[in-house]
């Protein structure tokens, strides 16, 4: 084998992993990666900003549950991609980040881009590493990989200065190294089992709420048959959205949901997480009834516990661990009878429903409620559809209205609660599925963070739709304000004016248009996909809709008042 560049024996590494997607903006640090995509076939998504770039892998690896990979210079390369790393992390999503850096001769003489990059990105990756030998690169690169995807997901790191990336090496210098990713099952005790069946042989009441973990894990056959032999409620969140498709389940596991969590959870003596965790967005669990019992399954002890306390503890991948209950409770289907309990259950969830149904989806108001346009698009993309969510108000009434019914089919943020995701997950999304239809519902501030990635959309022939919810303000901020400050008038910072995202768009290469009648957005967005461009859909919605999450965050900050 001849002599090759430190570039090329990274990028032929990523090959050799099944990488064919990188989302990157260029900087002379990683020329020689660039050369060596262009001669192996990896494909180049090259970004406006890194910021983009890091979003769009990370979106990548969401949805194909393989590492999302982002490369970027050094310096302010790696600064502007922090933002999406720190995304990634709080979400554990799989995630390679490479960056150039300023030389090591160089360290300490105040070089061009020279800054301590190991030290910000530590506390955000889940395992990081400097390059210092051209020979160890495919070792690195390989660790990256694996471990990028190993165990609990999550983001990684390495540093790639000009002395590995520009010099050449012969193969026989290279370092051993190891392409195979291995396999995580963690398999829990016949006796955790056990404990877990004593719970449910006692209960009455119980429900199952599933979260990122179980995609992740690709658990769904396992977690279908560990529905269907129980009959009981079962509620998603975040990635777990689709796993049980909402049509046979109770829809999201939010406090704000209009089909009945906060009242079922309620009401509940048993309280099945699997690979859940107990954030904002299932309010901490602060609805569960006081005397439930918590049965929580993590492949990642730090989770157990988290602001509410577990009862039975579970270390494990989810596939293991359903397999081996499945196979308990098949044996024994008679002891669990929860028919009661489900009409119970049932009648709770189309109570509230109905209600929301009356005062929200079938309101004569005039003006579009956000929770309309949510529904449009649902019923529009229908279940092979990916639907992706950025915003404040938007994203919350979108949560709640949207009916997921495939896993790996709802891409939205996370707990870093970062704006701007929405254009970049798009990208990255459709980046990853080609064949699909692909959506974002966003709201107008969010939206124009990132917006100049539609131009990157174009360049590189990824179209999707852009649905924005447009209130002509940072709608959530202004309705906190509206909330803490009653008779507060003319608070600075949160009108935006009514932006024609849609005329911006034509100006970069795609289409667009604006809706300010509900009736005219199911047409809209039948033109928008027959276009086969990135196509801005501008609504007009109510600036008044208020959703339950800006109540809920704004009683959380008003507390000390």
């Amino acid at each position: 084998m001849a002599k090759k560049q430190g570039g090329w024996l990274l990028a032929k590494t990523l090959y050799d992993m099944g990488v064919r997607d990188i989302f990157t903006l260029a900087g002379g640090h990683i020329n020689p990666i660039y050369k060596a995509c262009t001669d192996l076939g990896i494909r180049l998504i090259d970004t406006h900003h890194e910021q983009g770039a890091a979003m769009a892998a990370d979106a990548y690896g969401r949805v194909t549950r393989r590492p999302g990979v982002c490369l970027v210079t050094a310096g302010p390369g790696l600064t502007n991609a922090l933002t999406g790393l720190a995304g990634s992390y709080l979400s554990n999503s799989p995630m390679i980040l490479i960056a150039g850096r300023s030389g090591v001769e160089e360290n300490d003489t105040m070089s061009l881009q020279e800054i301590d990059q190991m030290a910000m990105v530590k506390p955000v990756t889940k395992w990081a590493r400097t390059i210092y030998d051209i020979n160890r690169i495919p070792e690195y690169v390989s660790n990256a990989y694996k471990t990028a995807v190993s165990g609990k997901p999550g983001p990684v790191y390495l540093g790639t200065s000009y002395e590995v990336l520009y010099p050449k090496t012969e193969q026989k210098n290279l370092s051993n190294y190891d392409l195979t990713i291995p396999e995580t099952n963690y398999e829990p005790s016949d006796a955790k089992i056990t404990e877990v069946l004593n719970l449910l042989n006692k209960a009455k009441k119980p429900i199952v709420v599933l979260g990122s973990g179980s995609w992740y894990s690709r658990s769904e056959t396992e977690l279908e048959e560990f529905i269907k032999n129980l009959n009981i409620p079962a509620f998603t969140l975040n990635m777990g959205r689709g796993i049980i498709p909402d049509k046979y389940c109770f829809g999201p596991a939010s406090p704000s949901s209009p089909k009945g969590f906060r009242e079922i959870a309620g009401k509940s003596d048993l309280i099945i997480l699997l690979g859940i965790r107990l954030s904002i967005y299932i309010g901490f669990g602060n609805s569960f009834n006081k005397n439930t019992k918590i049965i929580q399954v993590d492949i990642n002890p730090d989770e157990i516990s988290r602001n509410k306390k577990s009862d039975c503890s579970v270390i494990s991948d989810l596939k293991p661990f359903i397999s081996k209950v499945n196979s308990q409770i098949g044996k024994n289907t008679q002891k669990y009878n929860f028919k009661e309990w489900m009409k119970e259950a049932g009648a709770i969830k189309n109570a509230t429903y109905k209600k929301f149904r009356s005062s929200v989806l079938n309101s004569r108001k005039k003006s579009i409620h956000p929770a309309k346009v949510a529904k449009v698009v649902s019923d529009y993309l229908g279940e092979e559809g990916i639907a992706v969510v950025d915003g404040g108000d938007c994203q919350s009434w979108t949560d709640t209205t949207y009916e997921v019914n495939n896993p790996g089919h709802y891409v939205k943020g996370g707990p870093l609660g970062c704006m701007g995701v929405g254009i970049p997950f798009a990208l990255g999304t459709k980046a990853a599925n080609p064949d699909k239809k692909v959506a974002l519902v966003t709201g107008d501030g969010a939206v124009a963070m990132n917006f100049m990635e539609i131009e990157t959309a174009v360049k590189h022939k990824l179209p999707f739709v852009v649905v924005v919810c447009n209130d002509s303000a940072w709608g959530m901020t202004k309705h906190q304000v509206e909330i803490t400050y009653p008779k507060a008038k003319d608070v600075q910072g949160i009108e935006l004016g009514f932006v024609e995202f849609d005329k911006i768009a034509k100006a970069m290469g795609g289409r667009g248009e604006t809706v300010t009648d509900i009736s005219k957005l199911e047409p809209a967005l039948k033109r928008s996909f027959k276009s086969n461009l990135p196509y801005i859909i501008n609504v007009k919605t109510d600036p008044d809709a208020v959703s339950g999450a800006t109540h809920v965050i704004t009683r959380m900050m008003m507390k000390g008042m």
